[in-house]
């Protein structure tokens, strides 16, 4: 599980709009990202086109009887915050 999360980390740093290098990932993360905008959801459940703006894929072979599942969230509040001096 501690290497999933590590995973999940290195997907949430990678450069907004960047694809993973494998095709199959690549091809996932536009799937993903397209089925979640078109929920209509919106930004904070408000209704909208626009529910996510980027989404990533890591993946890591592991034993089939574990599927070990982590995600790591980046919101608006978290891309703006800044120290208070």
């Amino acid at each position: 599980m501690e290497g999933c999360a590590i995973l999940a980390k290195k997907a949430l740093l990678r450069p907004m709009g960047s694809q993973n290098p494998s095709g199959r990932l690549a091809a996932l993360e536009e799937r993903l990202l397209a089925e979640i905008n078109d929920l209509g959801i919106g930004p904070q459940g408000f209704g909208g086109p626009v529910t996510a703006l980027d989404l990533r894929v890591e993946s890591a072979p592991c034993h089939m009887a574990s599927l070990p599942v982590c995600v790591c969230t980046g919101c608006h509040a978290l891309r703006t915050a800044m120290e208070e001096v």
